[in-house]
């Protein structure tokens, strides 16, 4: 759990209405991305997972994924290219993680052409500057609008003041892999906080994969050599006075990919990506004397994607070159938000808010040496209106009702609602039934890509949506040992899901046959004041198409995940487990990949000399041999992930 002095540093940050100051002073953990106001997790409409900076530097954890991974309900998988999200049921191939809404320090990072973002070392902050993570499972579109169909994660940043000089974070390991951080933080006399940090982090990747698919003298006897490096810089800054709050960050990565997708040249170095995002934010919050807690923010993204594709044209009349295939994809969009929260009458707590967002450049061309395939050049807009109230009806029972209307350009309308129950029966027991819908609109991608040659549009194409039943039991055991339970349902209508046409064989988006998943999740998390800390969770998921009850692809039905952290034990270090095991995923050949345990353990300490911190990581410590299913653009019907990694990690802060 976290300390009241946790509560306070974060209150301090976010917004939080002081009405409430036993939220400052008890040991149950505080949440605000479910209700956009700071409340004690057992009293928000959701599931809530809650990750700190401690237990990140504890574990080890590289990445987004690492951390995913950990929770219930959630899996991820990775194409040798980019890694996607999965979660309660549905692992969707061939989607950017565009059914999940990510936010750092509340602004919106979904970008307007795929709606997706990266969760792996192209992550727009990097990871040693994070200060906790909020993972709010079920469907968030009655406060969020689009992309909050499975899960909102919100992740905050440090604080100048949570560094107070300079830090230098460096690390080194397996594939050739390095990474370095220099973050600047400090909390002046005048009021002003500031946090400045850059990052590099280059690999060579695996230097041999081998496919056998592609086990032939002219396709190097299926071994990709040298084709799986990757390159990432990062850049992170944000100032605060009083109640403005100025942030910025931009972020570039390029990966080569080795598994010759979309029919492209197998081990050519010419087929890589580049992904660029820049965001700026601007966040004034304040609480009035009338007790309205005003928050407005205004912002501008912008999102572009490189593409380099190598073909062989020697079979097309007299051409006999490898051809680079390129293609370019420029997003631009600006935006503005305002959200009140109040209390009223005693017992209610509304939220009223309105979003405006302009895409004004959705831009993609694809082009070779000879002609020009694609060219999609236009704009959009959309708006949202959303009002919550949290109705406390008795002492031990809170209603929240919430509902948002959001209207697009170009697109239909989208009502969505969300109605929670919480009760608390007896000291130490919450029950939660809720009840939310959600959708997401089919994006540029999505809609208009056509490049006449491996893919082309649709002809037409709905947005999807959800529609969520849980039932969440949160049950204190004792002073160390807490327990959670949930039971779902979730029915998704119009599935947009890229397929292969029979007819021309080029892939293309379509809505799909409802879906309906159905699971539970059982997790007991325990905390001593000796500092063990440990979680141990069950998940059983299950989704079917309704029309033939056929199970649905990239979905393991049985999880269990164990994680483990000591206190410091021996000549100064601590040691923390992670353990997941994951039954088989369906894959789109009607096959299924093997299941398998993973373990990651990694060594800590804090002081090996003054303000140096050293860690160690061992990765899939037993060098478990396991795949994902290959997406329809891949001839692989499985995608072999890599074995035992290992990676040395120093950090070192510099008091100024």
């Amino acid at each position: 759990m976290l300390l009241a002095h946790s509560v306070v540093a974060y209150a301090d940050e976010q917004d939080f209405s002081f009405d409430d100051e036993a939220l400052l002073f008890s040991d149950i953990e505080s949440v605000f991305t479910a209700s956009k106001f700071t409340q004690k997790v057992t009293q928000a409409p959701a599931r809530i997972s809650i990750i700190t900076a401690k237990e990140i530097q504890q574990y080890g954890y590289r990445s987004m994924v690492d951390i995913l991974n950990t929770l219930p309900g959630f899996q991820t998988s990775y194409d040798r290219s980019y890694s996607y999200i999965g979660a309660r049921g549905f692992g969707v191939l061939g989607d950017f993680n565009s059914r999940v809404l990510m936010l750092v320090d509340g602004h919106r990072v979904n970008e307007n052409i795929y709606s997706g973002m990266l969760i792996d070392n192209g992550l727009i902050v990097n990871i040693d500057i994070i200060d906790r993570i909020e993972v709010v499972r079920g469907s968030g579109s009655a406060l969020y609008g689009n992309n909050a169909f499975f899960a909102v994660i919100n992740i905050m940043t440090k604080r100048g003041r949570d560094i107070q000089g300079v830090q230098a974070v460096a690390s080194t390991g397996s594939q050739n892999t390095h990474s370095t951080t220099i973050s600047y933080g400090d909390r002046f006399d005048n009021g002003v906080e500031l946090l400045l940090s850059a990052s590099l982090y280059e690999s060579d990747g695996n230097d041999n994969i081998y496919y056998q698919e592609f086990d032939d003298p002219s396709t190097n006897h299926g071994h990709a050599r040298n084709v799986d490096d990757e390159k990432n810089e990062n850049v992170f800054a944000k100032i605060s006075y009083g109640g403005l709050t100025l942030s910025g960050g931009y972020q570039k990565q390029q990966k080569t990919n080795p598994t010759g997708s979309y029919d492209t040249v197998f081990n050519s170095p010419i087929t890589k990506a580049w992904e660029q995002t820049k965001f700026l934010d601007a966040k004034y919050q304040t609480l009035l004397s009338s007790g309205a807690d005003i928050n407005a923010r205004l912002f501008y993204d912008e999102y572009r994607y490189t593409g380099h594709w190598a073909y062989d044209y020697s079979d097309a009349g007299d051409l006999s070159d490898i051809v680079n295939w390129q293609e370019i994809s420029h997003g631009q969009w600006w935006g503005s938000e305002l959200t009140v929260t109040k209390d009223l009458f005693e017992n209610h707590r509304v939220t009223l808010g309105g979003e405006y967002r302009n895409n004004i450049k959705e831009k993609s061309v694809s082009w070779d040496i000879y002609e020009t395939f694609l060219d999609i050049n236009s704009t959009s807009y959309t708006w949202g209106l959303y009002l919550q109230d949290n109705i406390q009806v008795q002492d031990n029972l809170v209603i929240n009702v919430g509902i948002r209307h959001d209207y697009f350009s170009e697109i239909d309308t989208s009502t969505t609602p969300r109605i929670a129950a919480i009760w608390n029966p007896i000291t130490d027991t919450t029950l939660k039934l809720i009840y939310g819908t959600a959708y997401r609109a089919p994006n540029v991608y999505e809609l208009y890509y056509d490049d006449e040659v491996t893919q082309k549009a649709p002809a037409q194409l709905s947005p999807e949506t959800i529609d969520s039943l849980e039932l969440i039991l949160e049950q204190k055991l004792n002073a160390n040992l807490n327990l959670v339970a949930s039971l779902y349902q979730n029915k998704i209508e119009q599935l947009i899901t890229l397929t292969t046409d029979s007819i021309d064989n080029l892939l293309v988006f379509k809505n799909q046959d409802d879906i309906t998943a159905k699971g539970v999740e059982i997790e007991l998390q325990g905390h001593w004041q000796s500092g063990w800390n440990t979680s141990l969770s069950y998940s059983y998921q299950n989704s079917e198409f309704d029309n033939n009850a056929m199970t649905v692809t990239n979905v393991p039905q049985t999880q269990v995940k164990f994680n483990l952290a000591s206190p410091t034990l021996i000549a100064g270090f601590s040691a923390a487990l992670s353990m997941q095991y994951e039954s088989s995923r369906k894959t789109i050949q009607a096959n299924n990949t093997d299941s398998y345990i993973l373990a990651n353990l990694t060594l800590l300490n804090t002081n090996v000399v003054n303000n140096l911190d050293l860690s160690i990581g061992i990765y899939n410590l037993f060098d478990e041999q396991y795949s994902f299913p290959g997406s329809e653009e891949h001839l692989q019907d499985q995608i072999a992930q890599d074995g035992r990694t290992f990676r040395l990690r120093f950090s070192y802060l510099l008091d100024i």
